[in-house]
Protein backbone atom coordinates (compact mmCIF):
# COMPACT_ATOMS: atom_id res chain seq x y z
CA UNK A 1 0.00 0.00 0.00
CA UNK A 2 1.45 3.48 -0.74
CA UNK A 3 -0.67 5.27 1.81
CA UNK A 4 -3.79 5.35 -0.20
CA UNK A 5 -4.39 2.43 -2.85
CA UNK A 6 -3.94 -1.16 -1.69
CA UNK A 7 -1.77 -3.41 -3.31
CA UNK A 8 -2.61 -6.31 -5.93
CA UNK A 9 -2.12 -9.98 -4.73
CA UNK A 10 -2.64 -12.69 -6.99
CA UNK A 11 -6.20 -14.06 -6.82
CA UNK A 12 -9.85 -12.30 -7.28
CA UNK A 13 -10.35 -9.08 -5.89
CA UNK A 14 -13.77 -7.78 -5.64
CA UNK A 15 -13.61 -3.85 -5.55
CA UNK A 16 -16.86 -2.71 -3.96
CA UNK A 17 -16.12 1.24 -5.80
CA UNK A 18 -19.95 2.26 -5.21
CA UNK A 19 -19.72 5.92 -4.52
CA UNK A 20 -16.23 6.01 -5.64
CA UNK A 21 -16.16 5.98 -8.94
CA UNK A 22 -12.15 6.86 -9.60
CA UNK A 23 -11.20 4.10 -7.32
CA UNK A 24 -10.31 1.38 -10.14
CA UNK A 25 -8.32 3.74 -12.05
CA UNK A 26 -6.27 3.94 -9.32
CA UNK A 27 -5.72 0.65 -8.20
CA UNK A 28 -5.20 -0.17 -12.03
CA UNK A 29 -2.69 2.66 -12.90
CA UNK A 30 -0.79 2.32 -9.34
CA UNK A 31 -0.08 -1.66 -11.10
CA UNK A 32 0.48 -0.77 -14.81
CA UNK A 33 4.22 -1.09 -15.80
CA UNK A 34 6.39 -0.47 -18.95
CA UNK A 35 7.56 -3.91 -18.53
CA UNK A 36 4.26 -6.12 -18.59
CA UNK A 37 0.75 -6.19 -19.88
CA UNK A 38 -2.27 -5.68 -18.36
CA UNK A 39 -6.34 -7.05 -20.00
CA UNK A 40 -9.49 -4.52 -19.01
CA UNK A 41 -12.12 -6.75 -20.25
CA UNK A 42 -14.29 -3.72 -20.08
CA UNK A 43 -18.20 -3.38 -19.83
CA UNK A 44 -20.72 -0.02 -19.66
CA UNK A 45 -17.95 2.10 -20.95
CA UNK A 46 -16.09 2.22 -17.90
CA UNK A 47 -12.24 2.42 -19.72
CA UNK A 48 -12.15 5.76 -19.83
CA UNK A 49 -8.49 6.59 -21.33
CA UNK A 50 -8.25 10.24 -20.21
CA UNK A 51 -8.84 8.73 -15.97
CA UNK A 52 -7.10 5.45 -16.74
CA UNK A 53 -3.71 7.83 -17.64
CA UNK A 54 -4.00 10.27 -14.76
CA UNK A 55 -3.63 7.59 -12.39
CA UNK A 56 -1.01 5.69 -14.47
CA UNK A 57 2.71 6.32 -13.80
CA UNK A 58 4.50 7.76 -16.89
CA UNK A 59 3.62 6.37 -20.53
CA UNK A 60 2.43 3.03 -19.07
CA UNK A 61 -0.90 3.54 -19.28
CA UNK A 62 0.00 2.15 -23.09
CA UNK A 63 0.66 -1.69 -21.39
CA UNK A 64 -2.92 -1.70 -21.13
CA UNK A 65 -5.16 -3.93 -23.71
CA UNK A 66 -8.60 -2.95 -23.77
CA UNK A 67 -11.92 -4.68 -25.52
CA UNK A 68 -14.81 -3.14 -25.40
CA UNK A 69 -18.17 -5.43 -25.02
CA UNK A 70 -21.97 -4.15 -25.43
CA UNK A 71 -23.97 -6.89 -25.22
CA UNK A 72 -23.94 -9.80 -22.78
CA UNK A 73 -23.01 -12.45 -25.61
CA UNK A 74 -19.93 -9.59 -26.53
CA UNK A 75 -18.59 -9.91 -22.77
CA UNK A 76 -18.89 -13.76 -22.75
CA UNK A 77 -16.87 -14.10 -25.97
CA UNK A 78 -14.56 -11.83 -25.18
CA UNK A 79 -13.71 -13.55 -21.65
CA UNK A 80 -13.53 -17.18 -23.27
CA UNK A 81 -10.59 -15.36 -25.31
CA UNK A 82 -8.54 -14.26 -22.47
CA UNK A 83 -6.75 -17.34 -21.82
CA UNK A 84 -5.40 -17.31 -25.56
CA UNK A 85 -4.71 -13.59 -24.89
CA UNK A 86 -2.64 -13.55 -21.78
CA UNK A 87 0.97 -14.19 -22.04
CA UNK A 88 3.77 -14.78 -19.48
CA UNK A 89 4.15 -10.65 -19.88
CA UNK A 90 0.71 -10.15 -18.52
CA UNK A 91 0.56 -8.65 -14.92
CA UNK A 92 -3.58 -7.96 -14.63
CA UNK A 93 -7.02 -8.80 -15.88
CA UNK A 94 -9.19 -5.95 -15.04
CA UNK A 95 -13.35 -6.80 -15.59
CA UNK A 96 -15.19 -3.54 -14.56
CA UNK A 97 -19.25 -4.11 -14.10
CA UNK A 98 -18.58 -7.75 -15.03
CA UNK A 99 -22.54 -8.86 -14.39
CA UNK A 100 -23.92 -5.64 -16.03
CA UNK A 101 -24.46 -6.48 -19.52
CA UNK A 102 -25.60 -9.99 -18.75
CA UNK A 103 -28.28 -8.68 -16.64
CA UNK A 104 -29.73 -6.51 -19.96
CA UNK A 105 -33.07 -7.44 -21.44
CA UNK A 106 -31.08 -8.67 -24.82
CA UNK A 107 -29.71 -11.67 -22.46
CA UNK A 108 -32.99 -14.17 -21.58
CA UNK A 109 -32.77 -14.85 -17.85
CA UNK A 110 -31.77 -18.38 -18.15
CA UNK A 111 -28.68 -18.15 -20.24
CA UNK A 112 -27.63 -14.50 -18.29
CA UNK A 113 -27.37 -16.73 -15.03
CA UNK A 114 -25.38 -19.36 -16.77
CA UNK A 115 -23.01 -17.36 -18.70
CA UNK A 116 -22.56 -14.99 -15.07
CA UNK A 117 -21.07 -18.30 -13.68
CA UNK A 118 -19.26 -19.44 -16.44
CA UNK A 119 -17.63 -16.02 -16.60
CA UNK A 120 -16.56 -15.58 -12.95
CA UNK A 121 -15.47 -19.41 -12.97
CA UNK A 122 -13.04 -18.46 -16.07
CA UNK A 123 -11.68 -15.52 -14.44
CA UNK A 124 -10.98 -17.26 -11.28
CA UNK A 125 -9.28 -20.47 -13.15
CA UNK A 126 -7.29 -17.97 -14.94
CA UNK A 127 -6.25 -16.06 -11.65
CA UNK A 128 -5.22 -19.50 -10.25
CA UNK A 129 -3.70 -20.94 -13.07
CA UNK A 130 -1.07 -18.01 -13.70
CA UNK A 131 -0.85 -16.62 -10.61
CA UNK A 132 -2.51 -13.31 -11.66
CA UNK A 133 -3.73 -9.91 -9.64
CA UNK A 134 -7.85 -10.12 -11.34
CA UNK A 135 -9.87 -7.17 -10.51
CA UNK A 136 -13.79 -7.29 -10.63
CA UNK A 137 -16.34 -4.93 -9.95
CA UNK A 138 -20.35 -5.08 -10.10
CA UNK A 139 -23.52 -3.13 -10.23
CA UNK A 140 -25.46 -6.06 -11.23
CA UNK A 141 -24.74 -9.90 -9.40
CA UNK A 142 -23.03 -8.31 -6.76
CA UNK A 143 -23.70 -11.41 -4.25
CA UNK A 144 -21.98 -13.53 -6.72
CA UNK A 145 -19.31 -11.65 -7.54
CA UNK A 146 -18.33 -11.64 -3.55
CA UNK A 147 -18.72 -14.80 -3.16
CA UNK A 148 -16.24 -16.36 -6.05
CA UNK A 149 -13.69 -13.26 -4.94
CA UNK A 150 -10.65 -14.20 -2.84
CA UNK A 151 -11.03 -10.99 -1.12
CA UNK A 152 -13.09 -7.76 -0.99
CA UNK A 153 -11.62 -4.21 -0.65
CA UNK A 154 -14.17 -1.62 0.33
CA UNK A 155 -13.21 2.07 -1.78
CA UNK A 156 -14.54 5.02 -0.10
CA UNK A 157 -15.33 8.32 -1.10
CA UNK A 158 -14.22 11.15 1.58
CA UNK A 159 -13.34 14.73 1.87
CA UNK A 160 -9.64 13.49 2.51
CA UNK A 161 -9.50 11.08 0.00
CA UNK A 162 -10.39 7.89 -1.46
CA UNK A 163 -10.28 5.60 1.72
CA UNK A 164 -9.65 1.76 0.88
CA UNK A 165 -10.79 -0.94 3.64
CA UNK A 166 -10.14 -4.94 3.26
CA UNK A 167 -8.55 -7.73 5.14
CA UNK A 168 -5.06 -6.73 4.45
CA UNK A 169 -5.32 -2.98 3.48
CA UNK A 170 -6.31 -0.30 5.65
CA UNK A 171 -5.98 3.65 4.20
CA UNK A 172 -4.94 5.25 7.61
CA UNK A 173 -2.64 7.99 5.91
CA UNK A 174 -3.96 10.61 3.11
CA UNK A 175 -1.52 12.11 1.09
CA UNK A 176 -1.85 15.92 -0.70
CA UNK A 177 0.30 18.01 -2.76
CA UNK A 178 0.66 20.37 0.68
CA UNK A 179 1.60 17.03 2.56
CA UNK A 180 -0.56 14.60 4.49
CA UNK A 181 -3.45 13.86 6.85
CA UNK A 182 -2.94 11.12 9.07
CA UNK A 183 -5.53 8.97 11.04
CA UNK A 184 -6.23 7.63 14.41
CA UNK A 185 -5.20 4.16 13.77
CA UNK A 186 -2.24 5.47 12.10
CA UNK A 187 -1.21 6.87 15.53
CA UNK A 188 -2.25 3.99 17.24
CA UNK A 189 0.12 1.83 14.69
CA UNK A 190 3.11 3.61 15.18
CA UNK A 191 2.53 4.36 18.98
CA UNK A 192 0.20 1.51 20.33
CA UNK A 193 -2.74 2.20 22.60
CA UNK A 194 -2.32 3.12 26.06
CA UNK A 195 -3.21 0.48 28.61
CA UNK A 196 -4.48 2.94 31.52
CA UNK A 197 -7.27 4.99 31.05
CA UNK A 198 -6.77 8.85 30.10
CA UNK A 199 -6.88 11.02 33.50
CA UNK A 200 -8.90 14.01 32.59
CA UNK A 201 -7.72 17.64 35.48
CA UNK A 202 -9.07 20.46 35.73
CA UNK A 203 -6.51 23.41 33.90
CA UNK A 204 -4.00 25.20 36.30
CA UNK A 205 -5.72 28.70 37.16
CA UNK A 206 -3.65 31.73 35.53
CA UNK A 207 -2.94 34.56 37.47
CA UNK A 208 -2.14 37.82 35.52
CA UNK A 209 1.31 38.95 36.22
CA UNK A 210 2.96 36.21 37.49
Amino acid sequence: MDGQCPTLDPGVTYLDDEGAPTALYRVVGRRLSAATEAYWLDALNAAVPTAIREHAPGRTSRSLRVARAFTGYQHYELARSLPAAVTGRTDLVVAPNVGALYADGDVPEHEADTMVEATLALLGELADALALPVVLTATEYRDRVRSVADRTVEAERTRAGLRFDGESVRTDVYWHKWGFQTTIPYWVDLLGASESEPVWTEPEAVVPGV
